[in-house]
């Protein structure tokens, strides 16, 4: 059996020394709507992927599981788990989305969707129809968009369109991956201690956070936690969260009037300064210019 970390970007794209080093790009959302293609070998990465086909249903395995996604449904799983399409039948176009599971944990969705995710099913929604390719076609074409505004734009929908998931209900195509062995050096022992991490993390982002805590939660030794975090997601736990919480203080300066400090202190940082700080070292703009300019592109 063989296996690539390639994504289905460019090869360039995906010199990668482990399967979630594309989440490390805060704003690598990637999005494709293309003809679905038999895909000689599994492949894996970071993001969690959301599939969904038209004009026909596409067969696929995830850990020499098979599943099929049907036409017009939303297919959700983290790629983590190596995945291969296997028969793409009749379908004419698939959009493809990509998503940072730091966006994806931070959403509001229903925790149940979000455990069977993170443990590795694959889920499918149970209605069709719920986006369009035309949709698929903007989203594409915004989360390219040099305007930051248009960019959170799409991603605020695409958290719509699983929103809808949760509520219209969904069906477990697959079982966990607690029953497969490790696969390219990655044990199934560390992905499940890492979900608990992220899970713990998504809960708690907001608050204080301390590797001990974060540690004594899933009973591990603290530099234990730390060099298996580091490892599986190819950055530290002090830059996820940090990830987490500029998500969230972007979703918040974009869609309320609440005030900057009220924004730090309600994502979890201790200070404004802190904030501001940490806001322009990773979005090379401070918080006033990005609520300037989301809220001007939103007035377009």
């Amino acid at each position: 059996m063989f296996f690539s970390n390639e994504n289905s970007q460019d090869a360039s794209d995906s010199q990668a020394v482990g399967p979630l080093s594309l989440f490390s790009a805060d704003e690598l959302v990637h999005i494709e709507l293309r003809k679905p293609h038999h895909m000689p070998c599994y492949h894996w990465h970071g993001q969690i992927e959301v599939n969904i086909p038209f004009g026909g249903d596409v067969d696929y395995q995830i850990n020499d599981q098979p599943f099929t996604i049907k036409s017009g449904h939303v297919g959700v799983f983290w790629a983590t788990t190596p995945h291969q399409l296997l028969e793409p039948g009749d379908a004419s176009n698939m959009g493809i989305l990509n998503i940072p599971i730091h966006y994806f944990l931070a959403w509001p969705l229903e925790q149940a969707l979000l455990n069977q995710i993170t443990h590795g099913v694959v889920i499918q929604s149970s209605l069709p129809d719920l986006v369009t390719e035309r949709q698929v076609e903007l989203w594409m074409q915004e989360s390219r968009n040099e305007e930051v505004g248009m960019r959170q734009l799409a991603l605020d929908e695409m958290a719509l369109m699983l929103k809808r998931v949760c509520l219209t209900g969904w069906q477990q195509l697959t079982s966990t991956m607690d029953c497969k062995q490790s696969v390219k050096g990655l044990s199934k022992h560390s992905q499940f201690h890492v979900q608990k991490i992220l899970e713990y993390i998504a809960r708690n982002h907001d608050s204080s956070l301390t590797v001990k805590a974060i540690a004594d939660h899933v009973g591990l030794h603290a530099n234990y936690v730390m060099n298996l975090f580091q490892s599986v997601m190819k950055m530290t736990i002090k830059e996820y969260i940090t990830s987490m919480r500029l998500y969230h203080a972007r979703a918040l300066l974009t869609d309320s009037n609440r005030t900057i400090l009220d924004i730090a202190l309600t994502v979890g940082f201790n200070s404004s300064s802190r904030f501001y700080d940490t806001f322009q070292r990773y979005m090379n703009m401070t918080p006033t210019q990005f609520r300037e300019l989301s809220r001007k592109n939103n007035q377009l």
